[in-house]
């Protein structure tokens, strides 16, 4: 059909009365699917962005409906300042999010946990769940100053350091496997970008087999500001984990 012909056919729309409706820039024409991102993928299963500024409830951005509460004195009146996107969370070591009936992924499942961090102190965690027994916990945070991961019995760390007071984004990566453990299914990144490992940082290979006991918890012992938290049910590859980094534009607001 010739550019002449959808010209006429327009205009003969409008001339009939016919409502011809604009598809606005973004979204997906009638009939087809939402384009498919990392903010709307399905197994994204807990999103937390810190953006309140008020309360104590810490929303939940993804389909999980999983919605955190802050204890120990915590509030976003008193807790909160700007983030490397809107607003973050700023944990002073002794409170924690609790994310209530939210056992996290279990098992040997895969998974994907990201985040941004800013921090002068090298400790403390930043998500963890499961159980209190070997294999059966799951904990991201300061392992010997260092980003790193532990289900209780083995643990992985980077050998680069985050705690500089700048904003670092921080993900793990756990491959599907039956079931995995840390040496060979477990990835590590920081700013977008595959980290290097602690050379004395890997011992006892317990298998990853995470409990469900536990409450997933956010900031226990942490100092600092932590900013728009996610936990996949799957594991996002490389180019997942750059577009995810890359994807955040920092906040105009001053720090």
């Amino acid at each position: 059909m010739s550019r002449y012909l959808i010209f006429c056919g327009i205009i003969s729309a409008g001339l009939l009365g016919l409502a011809v409706a604009p598809v606005a820039a973004g979204e997906p024409a009638p009939g087809q699917e939402p384009k498919l991102t990392l903010d709307n993928d399905p197994r994204l299963v807990g999103w937390w962005k810190f953006d309140e500024v008020a309360g104590k409830n810490a929303a939940d951005a993804s389909t999980g409906g999983h919605n955190g509460v802050l204890e120990e004195g915590l509030s976003f009146e008193t807790h909160s300042a700007a983030g490397r996107i809107g607003n973050a969370i700023k944990l002073d070591g002794k409170g924690i999010v609790r994310i209530a009936n939210y056992k996290g992924v279990t098992g040997p499942g895969p998974r994907t946990i990201a985040a941004w961090l800013k921090t002068t102190a090298p400790g403390g965690e930043i998500v963890s769940w499961g159980e209190n027994d070997h294999g059966k916990m799951w904990i991201l945070g300061f392992i010997r100053s260092r980003v790193g991961v532990t289900p209780k019995g083995g643990y992985l760390y980077m050998k680069a350091g985050v705690h500089d007071d700048t904003w670092h984004h921080v993900a793990v990566v756990v491959q599907e496997a039956a079931p995995p453990n840390l040496h060979d299914h477990v990835k590590l990144f920081k700013d977008g970008e595959l980290a290097e490992i602690d050379d004395i940082g890997l011992l006892d290979l317990w298998p990853i087999e995470t409990g469900d006991k536990q409450d997933v918890t956010l900031g226990r012992r942490f100092k600092g500001l932590i900013d728009d938290l996610r936990i996949y049910s799957r594991p996002l590859s490389e180019d997942e984990i750059k577009v995810l980094c890359k994807s955040s534009p920092p906040s105009t607001k001053p720090t």
